[in-house]
């Protein structure tokens, strides 16, 4: 038996958590040789699916040029572009992989921070109320679970996922820890060196700690046998760094506040600081290679709300943006995360946040295994070298994160009505029908559809991310506009609602076996570029940017999963929503954020909403069965 099962072992029998997550037979990466390779989709079926989803949003006249415009394209130019598509993807097992880091985030230019990292508060546990004092026990206990989970990545005992008996890519998790998005001119790089025991020794085990605009590395493994630091371990690292920091002047040099540039002006910055003096060169590549960030924040958050405005908005002086995973703990002890979308999809997060929830749940807040001591090297204090030209860019650079954080607004709330259990006693799938209010909150708002992205995953292929199931179609349109209308019974709108509940499930299968239309739009997109076609009219026609296209859906949608998690990022455009929930038996959690500078969007009154229509459509459930 391992050190680490050792620990575990010290627990008693068997936890919950252990049950989940940890596999003494299947190894973590086994499956990803035998997992399918990415399909490319029909070209007839993806044009039907596209067209099926512009007929909401236009009118008679123009959805009849459109269907035109995707009749010239299919007869066309679309068939050699598909074969162009067949042929790459015989040479790759998921044609799709490097187009979509590329251009769906490395050749992005935004901030990531705000715009692009993902948020989310963690859970407010009945044990762990705010508490001026706790943070350092309590990140180091929470650090100690996370570095179980890194150690059961590294011995490949994580066990592997499953959906309904199929097997899902685990490629992900090896980009939680150990990864970096470096800037770049006109393209970033993503740089991840994690490997497992069967690839080789481990990469650096440092976390890098930032705190009053100062950073640290502080090393939280022991090298020798590979075992984790124990909390009392790590806390005593960690007291020594915030004693320290609280004896120096609260406004440090804050050199992370650079990594929130727009990417070429941070590139730019990056190849300056590393330049001027050779131990910058040397931090950064301490930074980047670190298995993660911990922040130290001295606001006082109290509800779930307040926590992600201060994880998606907050002290810019003490985030590194281009990290994998940061943990924020606040002065009251209270946590919350942020981190790169680039490497990872938010279930990746969802997953090691829920193991370290329940590792917590299980020991009440107290660490419960064995204690010791070691003697390991002392955190150290990274220095930079920062002439004149850094001060004024780490001056412009915080003016501009605020300006851009202070156009944010978020809304982190829980509709308490009802849930998953009354949903599927009446067969009704939770996801699709909260999906079906968002539509309703929506139409009653602003009178029309709101084209919608819905994250499917498509992890049961090599290396699979996601596809978009686009939930804004007919079925759905002719329920809400009968609501709005108010002119049906019950039971009609009992069997609209069915109708759409129906399809959006049809949509969703199809999105997660890889036969949705977006990715393929884009796939021929870009081969048409590669092979040096004009763009055809399809991707200049105004209704695919009204429904959705090229990242221009007003609702940007996504489940965090089953459980109270829930987090998320800024709207795809700006008179937008991003709209994403966590449903559990008896609630539904939301956060939903738009953008203070829109006339259009009130994410509060957005938010009141969703509320009334799910409480409406649980009644039509209810009438129906009269």
């Amino acid at each position: 038996m391992d050190s680490n099962a050792s620990r575990l072992a010290s627990l008693g029998p068997m936890s919950a958590r252990d049950q989940l997550y940890r596999s003494d037979t299947n190894k973590t990466f086994e499956n990803e040789a035998i997992l399918p390779s990415l399909p490319v989709p029909d070209l007839k079926n993806t044009l039907d699916i596209y067209l099926d989803t512009v007929r909401p949003v236009t009118t008679e006249d123009e959805f009849r040029n459109t269907e035109m415009i995707v009749k010239n394209f299919h007869e066309n130019i679309g068939r050699k572009l598909q074969e162009s598509l067949l042929h790459r993807a015989k040479g790759k097992r998921n044609w799709l992989e490097d187009w979509w880091l590329e251009y769906a985030y490395l050749r992005q230019r935004v901030p990531l921070i705000p715009y692009s990292n993902m948020a989310a508060p963690h859970p407010v546990p009945d044990y762990w109320p705010p508490k001026v004092g706790s943070r350092v026990d309590r990140i180091s206990l929470s650090l100690a679970f996370e570095l179980e989970f890194w150690k059961m990545l590294r011995s490949e005992t994580m066990r592997p996922m499953v959906h309904r008996e199929v097997p899902w890519a685990m490629d992900q998790f090896k980009r939680l820890f150990n990864t970096c998005r470096v800037p770049g001119e006109d393209k970033d790089e993503l740089k991840s060196i994690f490997v497992t025991e069967s690839e080789g020794p481990p990469p650096p085990t440092n976390v890098i700690v930032l705190y009053r605009g100062y950073i640290f590395s502080m090393e939280v493994i022991d090298r020798s046998n590979e075992e984790p630091l124990t909390p009392q371990e790590i806390a005593f690292q960690l007291n020594a760094i915030e004693k320290w920091c609280l004896s120096q002047p609260a406004d440090g040099p804050g050199l992370g506040v650079l990594t929130t540039l727009e990417r070429s002006h941070w590139a730019a910055n990056r190849e300056y600081l590393a330049s001027i003096h050779p131990q910058n060169a040397d931090n950064l590549k301490r930074i980047e290679e670190a298995l993660l960030v911990i922040t130290f924040d001295d606001s006082e958050p109290l509800t779930q709300e307040e926590l992600l405005q201060e994880a998606m908005c907050g002290d810019c002086m003490n985030r590194w943006a281009d990290k994998s995973m940061t943990t924020i703990v606040f002065r009251n002890g209270l946590m919350a995360g942020s981190g790169d979308h680039t490497p990872f999809d938010g279930l990746c997060t969802a997953i090691l946040s829920h193991y370290i929830m329940i590792s917590l749940d299980e020991c009440q807040g107290v660490w419960k295994g064995i204690n010791k001591f070691r003697e390991m090297p002392k955190a150290e204090k990274l220095d930079f070298t920062i002439d004149d030209r850094l001060m004024v860019e780490i001056s412009t650079a915080k003016q501009q994160y605020n300006e851009n954080c202070s156009d944010i607004d978020i809304v982190h709330a829980t509709f308490d009505g009802f849930g998953k259990s009354i949903l599927r006693s009446h067969k009704y799938h939770p996801e699709a029908f909260t999906q079906i209010a968002l539509q309703l909150a929506y139409y009653r708002m602003h009178g029309q559809p709101a084209p919608t992205y819905c994250t499917a995953s498509t992890r049961q292929y090599y290396h699979g991310r996601t596809e978009t199931c686009r939930s804004c179609f007919p079925e759905v349109i002719d329920f809400v506009k009968a609501m709005v209308q108010d002119c049906s019974s019950p039971r009609e709108l009992n069997a609209l609602l069915r109708s759409a509940v129906e399809k959006f499930q049809i949509l969703m299968k199809q999105a997660m076996s890889g036969h949705g239309c977006d990715r393929h739009l884009l796939g021929l997109y870009l081969v048409a570029m590669q092979d040096g076609h004009d763009v055809h009219e399809l991707f200049t026609d105004p209704a695919f940017i009204k429904s959705g296209g090229a990242g221009n859906y007003i609702l940007s949608t996504s489940c965090s999963g089953y459980w109270s998690l829930c987090g998320g990022v800024p709207p795809m455009r700006k008179d937008g929503y991003g709209c994403f929930y966590g449903i559990e038996d008896d609630q539904i959690t939301f956060c939903v954020t738009a953008f203070k500078s829109s006339p259009e969007t009130d994410p509060k009154l957005y938010f009141e909403n969703i509320c009334s229509s799910l409480t409406d459509m649980q009644r039509i459930l209810s009438s129906a069965q009269l």
